[in-house]
């Protein structure tokens, strides 16, 4: 009986290892940037943006000042990677940008099956040279980035079924196969030839 016991946990265990093994987590994916050079500018002039693999595919991404539903800079089209990218392209700073750190923000509205996309809109900054072209002290944004309204399909990441249910398989099959052990140690404990309550 007791050997019976211990190989069925082991069979457990090794069932759960392989479940988690098999279903072990895929490399993080990608999450949108806003990439702005060069990192000082003057008022008026052209910037390089770029947006690295983290975009979605369907919808344009467009590049906004100062906010995320400020003022239309510009408008590229990602290409046709799952986790897409666009550009580079180049923007113009408004003239009557103030000196000091600027931000420009890249919005997409994403489709419905594209869930995956984590990190829109993305935020770039650039800093605006004051006169004589030096640069002044950086301020804060004048909405912290965490209360700015949402645009497209942002949403919570939920904590998978899936991982709790192998953490939960994988506890199941060591509990197993500790109780099989247990059985096996007490039965190698008895003493050879030890009369059974039967026999008596």
């Amino acid at each position: 009986m007791s050997t019976k016991l211990l190989r069925w946990g082991a069979r457990a265990l090794l069932v759960s290892a392989f479940l988690l093994a098999s279903a072990a987590p895929s490399p993080a994916p990608h999450v949108a940037q806003l990439q702005v050079t060069p990192a000082q500018v003057k008022a008026g002039e052209e910037v390089t943006v770029f947006g690295p693999r983290g975009y979605g595919r369907a919808n344009p991404v467009e590049i906004r000042a100062g906010s995320i539903d400020g003022p239309i800079l510009g408008t590229f089209q990602p290409n046709e990677e799952l986790y897409a990218m666009w550009g580079p392209g180049t923007v113009r700073i408004p003239e009557n940008t103030q000196p000091g750190t600027f931000y420009l923000y890249a919005t997409q509205t994403l489709a419905a099956n594209e869930t995956h996309i984590r990190g829109v809109p993305a935020r770039g900054e650039v800093t605006i040279l004051g006169a004589g072209g030096a640069p002044v002290l950086s301020r804060a944004p004048e909405v912290p980035l965490d209360q700015q309204p949402t645009v497209g399909l942002l949403e919570d990441e939920p904590v998978s079924t899936g991982s709790v249910l192998l953490v939960a398989l994988g506890v199941a099959g060591a509990g197993l196969f500790i109780a099989g052990m247990a059985v096996a140690f007490s039965s190698r404990r008895r003493p050879p030839g030890q009369p059974s309550v039967a026999g008596k």
